[in-house]
């Protein structure tokens, strides 16, 4: 599968993301971004550890 987004907005850049062998981009559920994001905003957190 070939994914080119040539949106480079005349700001003279692009930016080229190369992925190689088996491995895929993660693929999350609604409910497990909401958790994330939950977490990201709990007092104190560290987004790292997220």
């Amino acid at each position: 599968m070939v994914d080119v987004n040539d949106d480079t907005g005349g700001r003279g850049y692009r930016r080229v993301e190369v992925l190689t062998g088996p491995g895929r981009r993660r693929r999350w559920s609604e409910e497990a971004k909401a958790q994330i994001v939950a977490e990201t905003l709990a007092p104190g957190a560290v987004i790292a550890e997220v």
